[in-house]
């Protein structure tokens, strides 16, 4: 019979067995406790039980390092957003093990998550976990992870995403800097997003010997499916805003062989939700940036814009057609209304 202790608001569940270890595992609730117990017992009876303390790697951080090391052993490099979400689950659960975690614990790590990142990105970094743990190839008893994202699937906390026509507003980028404070590079970041239509993932990653002043061409690393290892080498246009932006923050850049001296590329839209949060501004996140930086490149020249055709445009944004594109072109309707006076 599986005995309950209620230690410090948790309850410890022990199940004893003859033949069997002794195991026990804690739950935040009674009922959860309960069920694991009986759950265990029958398996225990039944002939189905695995004890899953004898699995080599349990503890989450060595599970996270063997998902990079599984890319690594082929020459494979995960890209600067993936590798900043699988740090961000490192950083919250350190060593822990696999089999300690309750959905409960899951949950809670999404919560905290949320309040800085959008239902997609959040997604993406769940699915993230859940291929960590299919790639240590760990027995368990209870797939929390699986559990929990089942779960904010339902409740619509995690989603794809969806188009977006965020832009920014008159006197936002204003109350940005203000926001910003000391904090210069965040503000660099949202310039070089602003005159370059660059991912997130590609400004952290952006290394000095990656630009060509001479030439005026930026190389970087960008997902081809078709290439091998997933990315190709890409150039893309040196606009002088975006080498004024450069020049300006070299006092920053200084040292290092990148640009930025962050170590998550997630460290950048977390620090940007800060000080939106801070200005007060409502519905913009980093990627809206890369819309508004796309969105500008077609605007007529008149309206401050770079007067660029589609192909043009593709040509920086790394679309490889219209469709694509067009989900981050959001021009205003106002626009053309004043076009046609």
């Amino acid at each position: 019979m599986a005995t309950i202790r209620n230690r410090g608001g948790n309850f410890q569940v022990q199940v004893r067995r003859k033949g069997f270890p002794l195991i026990n595992k804690s739950f935040s609730t009674n009922l959860a406790a309960k069920q694991w117990g009986r759950r265990t017992e029958t398996d225990m009876d039944n002939g189905t039980w695995v004890d899953t303390t004898k699995s080599q790697i349990t503890n989450v951080d060595g599970i996270i390092d063997n998902l990079v090391y599984s890319f690594e052993r082929f020459g494979l490099e995960i890209d600067s957003p993936k590798s900043s979400s699988l740090n961000g689950i490192k950083a919250y659960f350190g060593g822990e093990s696999i089999h300690d975690l309750s959905v409960d614990d899951i949950l809670n790590f999404a919560a905290f998550r949320r309040k800085t990142v959008g239902a997609n990105t959040l997604q993406k970094q769940m699915y993230f976990f859940r291929q960590a743990i299919q790639t240590s190839r760990i027995r368990l008893e209870e797939n929390v992870v699986e559990i929990a994202i089942k779960e904010l699937t339902t409740r619509k906390i995690i989603m794809g995403s969806k188009q977006r026509d965020r832009r920014l507003e008159e006197g936002e980028y204003e109350r940005l800097v203000e926001a910003a404070g000391k904090h210069k590079w965040i503000m660099l970041a949202v310039d070089l997003a602003l005159t370059s239509g660059m991912r997130m993932g590609e400004i952290h990653a952006l290394k000095h010997t990656d630009i060509d002043f001479d030439k005026k061409l930026i190389t970087l690393l960008r997902k081809d499916i078709k290439s091998e290892g997933g990315k190709k080498k890409a150039k893309i246009p040196l606009f002088n805003s975006v080498r004024d932006v450069i020049l300006r923050g070299y006092n920053y850049f200084d040292g290092g062989d990148t640009l930025f001296k962050i170590e998550r590329a997630g460290s950048i839209s977390d620090k940007f939700a800060l000080i939106v949060k801070k200005a007060r501004i409502e519905g913009l996140d980093f990627h809206d940036l890369r819309h508004e930086a796309l969105t500008r490149m077609f605007e007529p020249k008149e309206r401050g814009g770079r007067g660029m055709s589609i192909e043009q445009v593709k040509l920086v944004s790394g679309h490889s057609s219209f469709d694509q594109l067009a989900r981050y072109v959001n021009l205003r309707p106002e626009d053309l209304v004043e076009q046609d006076d």
